[in-house]
């Protein structure tokens, strides 16, 4: 279904924005007001997965369209291979200008993948050195790194980070190709901040905002503890919470965590309604499709848990807004993914992929036609559980799988905090059985994941000690040629 007119595209994204703290879409928190504004005149999905609640990961599903699996991304140290089409070699061969602004978070020596240029390099590393390696004394899930200090108090409030220092410039280069956008053809830019992404330290005039804000903090059942399956316990051994979990569940750390987090949210929606100003400005917004999304969630206390690579909905859900020129406002509540986000970029400029993707097209939704309901899926076989892990959505129902674990099933109506296992309860049994086997019959191939998690390890550690000898690296250099800048020539 594509556009006729070769509208541009501006995709925007922040990093690890849990829409439960967002009051545009129906959060708590986060005041929005441009989001919000958007979103009336927008479609908006109010029931958006990340495909891999971790970075880089759920990048590469958002840029080729494919589960992780199939690219064999599983962590934040695994590149996919260069020959994937990603959504930005489709648009470049429609004729698009393509340029990424921001986060992407690429890992391996393509550090464009079909855009044309990038505006600055990468604010994270580009090699495998966020693949850990093999411990000579014990298992990796045993291993620890302490995310913990990030969620105090103390270490909350207002600051200066080197990822405000990125978003900042992302945001005066995403600002400056706006105002010089191509005119003898389309453009897409991808604007790619790192906020809310901890560390909550926040320019002081945000955090006056929330200093004092009063944020419902997460009910905690007496029995929390047992309701941990084995992901969740891998996953605190992972973050430091099987040492410092009781320090996390303070409420003045819970409190401090949630207005770092709020106040950076804030500071994201202003840049978004600068960016947007600046299409008003130049006449842009009546030809611009604008989508605002994230890559995954953030947990920020919910179950006592923080970080992302969590398969629960604070974890695993994310804002996704599609605005396309000329469209009535609605609200789609079917499930969705980030991974339909590619499908819908390509049907936008009427390419055909030459590999059938695993996402849809949203289009149709946006024009406001009824989406099937299909199953939902999301991935995370990495750091700190290291074997196959999936959850599937479908209508009203979420399952969560871990290889040789006890799975967990939810009915999100009657239960949306998921604290109700009914997994092995026999008037489930059906509906247990059906998402089971979405995952374990043959979709994927569960041993090849379990096995090439660990195989790859020792190889890239080969790889890591040969690039810090030689001091190479992979990292993107920026032409900025001084005589060519502003008004020299």
């Amino acid at each position: 279904m594509p556009i006729q007119n070769p509208y541009n595209i501006l995709v925007v994204m922040a990093d690890q924005m849990t829409p439960f703290m967002l009051k545009a879409t129906g959060g708590i928190g986060a005041e929005t007001n441009h989001l919000s504004k958007l979103i009336n005149s927008s479609a908006h999905f109010s029931n958006a997965y990340t495909p891999s609640p971790i970075c880089v990961p759920a990048r590469s599903c958002l840029m080729t369209g494919l589960y992780t699996s199939t690219t064999g991304c599983y962590d934040n140290g695994d590149p996919y291979h260069s020959f994937i089409p990603t959504f930005a070699h489709y648009l470049t061969n429609a004729g698009y200008d393509t340029a990424l602004s921001g986060k992407m978070h690429f890992i391996g020596a393509d550090q464009l993948h079909g855009f044309r240029r990038r505006l600055n390099t990468d604010v994270y590393p580009s090699g495998f050195i966020w693949s850990y390696p093999l411990p000579s004394d014990s298992d990796i899930t045993e291993q620890a790194f302490d995310f913990v200090p990030q969620y105090l108090s103390e270490n909350i409030g207002p600051g200066w980070s080197k990822e405000l220092q990125y978003d900042e410039e992302t945001h005066f280069r995403s600002l400056e190709y706006l105002r010089h956008a191509p005119k003898d053809k389309p453009w897409m830019l991808t604007v790619s901040y790192t906020n809310p992404h901890p560390p909550y330290k926040v320019p002081r005039r945000y955090w006056e905002m929330y200093e004092n804000a009063d944020i419902p903090l997460p009910n905690y059942p007496d029995n929390m503890d047992d309701t941990y399956s084995d992901f969740d316990h891998a996953l605190r051994r992972w973050h430091g919470l099987h040492l410092r979990g009781d320090e996390i569940r303070l409420p003045e750390n819970l409190i401090a965590m949630r207005r770092g987090f709020a106040a950076l949210a804030h500071y994201f929606d202003d840049k978004l309604g600068e960016i947007l100003a600046v299409l008003d400005e130049k006449g842009l917004r009546n030809n611009t499709i604008v989508i605002v999304t994230s890559d995954h969630g953030e947990m920020l206390g919910e179950k006592g848990l923080i970080q992302k690579r969590s398969l629960y909905e604070w974890s695993a859900r994310i804002p996704l807004i599609i605005d396309v020129p000329g469209e009535d406002a609605r609200t789609i509540n079917t499930p969705v993914s980030l991974l339909d986000l590619p499908a819908t970029l390509i049907d936008v400029v009427g390419q055909i992929p030459v590999l059938p993707l695993e996402g849809r097209s949203l289009l149709p939704a946006v024009y406001g036609k009824d989406l099937e309901i299909v199953p939902i899926i999301s991935e995370y076989h990495g750091e700190g559980i290291m074997r196959p892990s999936f959850m599937v959505r479908l209508g009203d129902w979420k399952y969560h799988y871990c290889h040789g674990s006890r799975p967990q099933l939810f009915n999100l109506v009657e239960d949306p905090d998921e604290w109700n296992n009914l997994a092995g309860h026999d008037e489930y049994s059906e509906i247990e059985q059906n998402l089971n086997h979405i995952i374990t019959g043959g979709r994927f191939d569960l041993e090849k994941i379990a096995t090439e998690v660990w195989d790859r390890l020792p190889l890239k550690q080969v790889v890591n000690e040969a690039m810090k000898a030689n001091e190479t690296h992979w990292d993107y250099q920026v032409d900025q040629n001084a005589s060519h800048q502003y008004v020299r020539t």
